[in-house]
């Protein structure tokens, strides 16, 4: 039972070591806001976003390791040890933000799993005390892979998972949490804001209460108004209604972008003094295409000082206009600075980094004609079965190879055992019947003096 027990504290913090640095792999750069996030609380905003960014993919790639470890039995005590040290230092910070409430979220999970500081609180508790009891009897870990064959395991985690976060830099996360991902209908969103809350009209009457549709008919007379309830039932809904660009006079010109008919590109720079310059040529070609072909080209940045923008029209020659939003927004809407957004009649179809923007060889004609201007987003299934693809079936396939050879080893060694004791029992008899000839063939007073 004990074994059980430890085999099952040690699976639990493997799955979430697991989950947890695949998602900040996925999405480094969010992991690098909500470090800043961290800093700022704590008053500290010196720190390079490069050296963030490092940290980012450090910490990705230790709780992914650990979590490895664990599930295949890797470097039991030490691995046991780190686990119980790691979450000591996490529990002790997320108890930190449950008290003191710096931050919304402690961003354990990024965006895919969201939780409140007191549920990070209660998770990080539970997988301490999982943590403490595999260190203690970190022995009884079962071991699914052979000694030999650890370290290909431990090989592919530690490549695969910086791999994975450098091409998420550069293309973007593979999985997107956010309220704007591709496929997103910005229509749809702003005139569907209500949706994302379920409302609900109380009413009492002699201790009991009803619950009734805004929609619907109100009760008698006799009945008595006690609240109006609203439940978030769609948070990304909410958030992506919260969209709003202005022009430099002020003006809203949210319902040009997404009501425009056809192509718009926008362009994404959420601090116009931060942002990587290297790409400029390409956006100012983009920029001229756009012109070219008659869509809409919108510059968004959250840096609506005239010596901001003066400063980004100085050193990269850029002549489109600027509109400003809310810096966190355009963070959320694209993890690049610049980033590029293509919407089609208010549908957001392809998103780029600063990293692979399309050039003159993919804009050679209209998107009316190119694949760039239809929607070839992946489905989930298909992201997940390429994940497979990657790492875990790699592992699994090196995981029945080494139990194969580790079958076939103890084949042979039953049978040369076998042997060996085959062969014994053989010379045994021999040296009987060997024994039995030279007595029969003796006299009885030789055999006498022998006795």
């Amino acid at each position: 039972m004990m074994k059980i027990a430890v085999n099952a504290c040690r699976l639990l913090l493997a799955v979430v070591f697991i989950i947890s640095g695949f998602v900040k792999a996925d999405d480094p750069t969010g992991t690098v806001y909500k470090l800043q996030d961290y800093l700022a609380a704590l008053g500290i905003t010196s720190i390079p976003e490069l050296a963030l960014l490092v940290a980012s993919i450090g910490l990705s790639f230790l709780e992914f390791t650990m979590g490895i470890s664990l599930l295949f039995g890797i470097s039991r005590r030490p691995t046991a040890r780190l686990s119980a040290a790691f979450m000591t230092v996490m529990t002790i910070v997320t108890a930190y933000i449950f008290i003191f409430n710096p931050i919304e979220d402690c961003g354990c999970f990024g965006d895919a799993i969201v939780l409140t500081n007191g549920q990070t609180f209660a998770k990080n508790i539970i997988l301490l005390a999982a943590a403490i009891v595999v260190m203690k009897w970190h022995y009884l870990l079962v071991e699914f892979i052979r000694d030999n064959t650890k370290w290909l395991v431990s090989s592919i985690s530690m490549i695969y998972l910086p791999a994975f976060a450098i091409y998420c830099i550069i293309n973007l996360p593979v999985f997107d949490f956010r309220p704007y991902k591709i496929g997103t209908d910005m229509r749809t969103v702003l005139e569907g804001k209500e949706q994302g809350m379920e409302v609900k009209v109380i009413y009492e009457k002699d201790g009991k209460r009803i619950e009734i549709s805004p929609d619907d008919d109100d009760p008698d007379e006799t009945w008595k108004y006690v609240e109006t309830r609203r439940t978030v039932i769609n948070e990304n809904l909410i958030k992506a209604a919260d969209f709003a660009v202005l022009d430099n006079d002020g003006n809203d010109v949210t319902e040009d972008i997404i009501y425009n008919d056809g192509y718009t590109f926008l362009l994404v720079i959420p601090n116009l003094r931060k942002a990587d310059e290297g790409c400029i040529d390409l956006v100012n070609e983009i920029y001229e295409y756009s012109k070219d072909n008659g869509y809409e080209f919108y510059c968004l940045t959250g840096s609506d000082d005239e010596k901001s923008q003066r400063y980004w029209t100085d050193h990269t020659g850029s002549e489109y206009p600027y509109y400003t939003a809310d810096e966190r927004l355009l963070k959320t809407i694209v993890r690049a600075a610049p980033g590029l957004v293509l919407m089609k009649d208010g549908k957001i179809i392809r998103k780029w980094s600063n990293h692979n923007l399309p050039d003159e060889y993919v804009l050679t004609d209209r998107l009316e004609k190119l694949p760039i201007g239809k929607i070839t987003e992946d489905s989930t299934n298909a992201k997940i079965g390429n994940i497979l693809l990657m790492f875990i079936v790699p592992l699994l396939i090196l995981t029945v190879i080494d139990r194969t050879f580790a079958g076939w080893h103890f084949y042979k060694e039953m049978k040369k055992k076998s042997k060996e004791l085959s062969l014994g029992e053989i010379d045994k008899r021999l040296k009987l019947e060997e024994i039995e000839k030279k007595l029969s063939s003796e006299t009885p007073t030789q055999r006498s003096k022998e006795e």
